[in-house]
């Protein structure tokens, strides 16, 4: 029987320890024709895997498939870090002002797929920190925000997915953001709004989203005048 992995992995066969494996490089073993067990797991522990083989006369291949369910766990272990980190900071100090504009920031996006609509909607109805005038911003006042020297690991938690942001704050950010910046495009019928991302380290034009039900990984960042 020939055994390969695509991770390094401790592995049993029918039920005894052998020489853990190294990824992508098959080791050779005899057994005898009829059902064989193998049982593998990463070296973390994090990924196990259970494979019934069938040995007749000739030589069967295996290969031990751990690297991608591996991967995937660990994306979501940390995303799940990144949420619980965002909603523990978020909790402590719920606002971040920007000394230089006197803007003050929700420290979290709302978290989920809305709509423009929706997601003025959400502003207008926050009560964060005891405030009732949030609002959506401007798009520039997102552009105000965004700096390439910052990096923040944000998570899409959609996906189970990590990316860097470049934002001001240690906002804690979970997809694009909507503006209230609207205009109208000559190719369109649609009115547009324009949505600002911050994982981007070169910034272009900002894009712009119809405002009639997109929401694909669009949140609601929202914004109000401190000291008012």
């Amino acid at each position: 029987m020939l055994v390969k992995a695509d991770a390094d992995c401790n592995w049993k066969l029918d039920g005894q320890a052998m020489e853990p494996l190294k990824a992508k490089e098959p080791r050779g073993f005899a057994v005898s024709p009829g059902q064989h067990r193998i049982r593998a797991a990463t070296p973390d522990g994090v990924t196990r895997i259970r494979i019934d083989v069938e040995v007749d006369q000739g030589q069967r291949f295996v290969e031990i498939l751990l690297k991608d369910e591996h991967d995937k766990e660990l994306m979501r272990r940390q995303v799940e870090t990144i949420r619980k980190q965002a909603e523990a900071e978020a909790a402590l100090h719920p606002t971040w002002t920007d000394p230089t504009t006197g803007l003050m920031w929700a420290k979290t996006d709302n978290g989920s797929d809305v709509s423009w609509e929706q997601a003025s909607d959400y502003c207008a109805k926050s009560e964060l920190a005891g405030y009732k005038d949030w609002r959506l911003p401007t798009i520039e006042e997102l552009q105000g925000i965004y700096d390439s020297s910052v990096s923040v690991d944000a998570a899409l938690f959609d996906i189970d997915w990590v990316l860097r942001v470049h934002v001001k704050g240690n906002l804690k950010l979970t997809g694009s953001n909507w503006s209230s910046s609207q205009e109208h495009h000559s190719d369109s019928t649609w009115p547009v709004a324009r949505v600002f991302d911050f994982a981007e380290m070169e910034k272009e034009e900002p894009e712009s989203f119809p405002l009639g039900g997109f929401n694909y990984s669009m949140r609601a960042l929202c914004v109000r005048r401190s000291g008012e």
